[in-house]
């Protein structure tokens, strides 16, 4: 039976009389998303408390969306944490050790997945089903989303439904929501208003009062009962147990420095340095000349022109995946080098202003990078609402991230040697679009090239091969998606595959690139090559735009020198 959250100002507490709230063996899940909504007082204090009297301890946290920078770290402590449950745990040493040596039991499992059976349980539902992750490293036939010995439950089964294979995610209760917000009021009613993004807020909430259990919210500022807009509370006061104000709460935890960045900021078009450069002090100084003079040109300096070079391998990938952009398209971006590369590369080309550019954290439009620059965007949705439009098949195309591939088209993101690293939502996103295109570079670890003058030379090999002979996890199936009748596309900056009915075939080679010396005698396998080898548009490799809305068409694919 759902506990009721008692109204009035005994909710505001201080940050370690709220954590006193959670109990011994609780099931947690925490708001936010890569130091976004992170209510980084209360892991804080969480933290603090154990530390000093060993308790709350055998906690599972339970992760709809990758919790980031500082994240879970505060929790990486033997005792404190029993069991994880999450879909992306990079940022993570301690944690990531505490999961390799077999201290804790540890499963990863698909964003949009681990949403979804969120949604679910907070609706009173019993189980989840969904076809995402059949004849991956999910399908119990291939280990549930285990990722160590410790870990023997099976949280998901295989089902036989009409007929149809199916994944049964069973219900799993939720004891404690811990939420962050910008504005709470005296009956706990939050709003996210000057946040970034919005996420499971809400669904976190519903779950923990669905299973008796705890909501604890903490806020930047608390105003008086009722002057909240109604439209603008996120999460209801009958829902909110507890209260914590944190007047230096950041916006961007992981990022303190990023508060100007507000979310409803409006830029004139960033040049390209800024959206390439991962530097915030490139971004800052950029952002300050323009609030003084909002035209948008001028900006045409050697960093700019060096960085519109493509002179490094992930960059060169985004200019030759953006190619597969069409006006008027719908599509998703994933994080990693689409994120970081592929927009400001759409960007540089015009093509944002006639595609709409999407990210999992549920941001639609506007000028992003994979470092935390965020303006202009056209709105912000919550997790399941995103990924209800990438299940539906609306989005034409997605732009995720590779670590490995294979011969049979399968893709691993889940983990690299001893590093985890996880799917994040590429799994539910790939599963309704009709074209896939994966970018990495060919290999990894070092690898350096030049791209002058419309030719590629690789100027220092990477150590690892992405093209191997079997992946060490699946995360993408290629029979699936073969049987599905998808494109996909493996892009790098020296070749592009494509998946047909004879496995992974070359179809394109970097001009100035010897195929067999750098492409096939660098890879694990032998991919299927007939007559269609083409040339890669050199444009690719040229300093500035490519042109691509400019009435330029795409130069005719020219021959491969063998």
């Amino acid at each position: 039976m759902a506990s009721r959250a008692r109204l009035g100002t005994g909710k505001v507490l201080s940050a370690d009389e709220a954590v006193r709230l959670i109990p011994d063996g609780a099931t947690l899940t925490i708001s936010g998303t890569i130091g976004w909504l992170y209510p980084a007082k209360l892991l804080q204090a969480l933290e603090v408390r154990f530390l000093t009297e060993g308790h709350p301890r055998d906690l599972t946290w339970f992760d709809p969306f990758p919790t980031g920078v500082p994240g879970i770290e505060p929790l990486a402590h033997e005792g404190l944490l029993r069991r994880v449950i999450g879909g992306w745990f990079t940022p993570h040493p301690r944690l990531q050790a505490m999961i390799l040596n077999d201290e804790i039991e540890a499963y990863m499992y698909p964003l949009g997945t681990l949403s979804f059976w969120l949604q679910s349980m907070a609706a009173g539902r019993e189980f989840y089903l969904t076809n995402v992750g059949l004849g991956t490293y999910v399908d119990p036939r291939q280990g549930g989303g285990r990722l160590n010995r410790r870990t023997t439950e099976e949280l998901v089964t295989l089902e036989i439904v009409a007929g149809e294979e199916y994944l049964r995610y069973r219900k799993l209760p939720i004891h404690v929501a811990l939420l962050r917000g910008s504005v709470v009021d005296e009956e706990g009613n939050l709003s996210l208003d000057g946040e970034t993004v919005t996420m499971n807020s809400l669904y976190q909430a519903i779950a923990a009062k669905r299973f008796g259990g705890v909501v604890i919210a903490q806020a930047k500022r608390l105003v008086e009962s009722g002057s909240i807009p109604p439209r603008l509370v996120a999460v209801p006061g009958v829902l909110v147990d507890a209260v914590v104000i944190d007047p230096d709460q950041h916006r961007d935890e992981a990022s303190p420095d990023l508060e100007w960045l507000v979310p409803d900021l409006r830029l004139p078009r960033p040049p390209a340095f800024v959206l390439a450069s991962p530097s915030k002090l490139v971004w800052r100084e950029w952002f300050e000349s323009r609030r003084a003079d909002t035209s948008s040109g001028g900006e045409a300096g050697t960093l700019e022109r060096l960085l519109a070079a493509g002179g490094t391998a992930d960059r060169i990938v985004a200019r030759r995946a953006v190619m597969e952009l069409r006006p008027g398209s719908f599509v998703n971006v994933g994080t990693g080098l689409p994120t970081r590369d592929l927009i400001p590369a759409a960007i540089e080309e015009g093509l944002d202003a006639c595609c709409e550019l999407s990210i999992e954290t549920g941001v639609l439009g506007g000028y992003l990078n994979g470092a935390g620059f965020r303006s202009n965007m056209r709105a912000v949705l919550d997790t399941p609402a995103i990924f209800s439009i990438y299940a539906s098949g609306i989005p034409e195309a997605t732009f995720l991230s590779m670590l490995e591939f294979d011969q049979e088209g399968n893709v691993n993101l889940l983990r690299y040697g001893d590093v985890l690293v996880g799917p994040g939502g590429s799994m539910d996103i790939a599963e309704a679009v009709e074209t896939v295109v994966f970018c990495g570079t060919f290999r990894a670890g070092g690898l350096q090239v030049e791209a002058a003058n419309g030719n590629l030379r690789i100027i220092t090999e990477g150590k690892f091969p992405r093209g191997v002979e079997r992946v060490q996890a699946v995360c993408f199936s290629g029979p699936k998606m073969r049987r599905q009748g998808k494109r996909v596309l493996y892009v790098t900056e020296r070749a592009v595959f494509e998946l047909t009915d004879r496995g992974v075939a070359l179809r394109e080679v970097a001009p100035g690139i010897d195929v067999e010396g750098e492409v096939l005698g660098r890879m694990a396998f032998r991919p299927y090559v007939d007559g269609s080898v083409a040339t890669m548009d050199e444009r690719i490799f040229r300093a500035g735009p490519m042109g691509l809305l400019a009435g330029k068409p795409a130069a005719a694919p020219g021959p491969v020198r063998r």
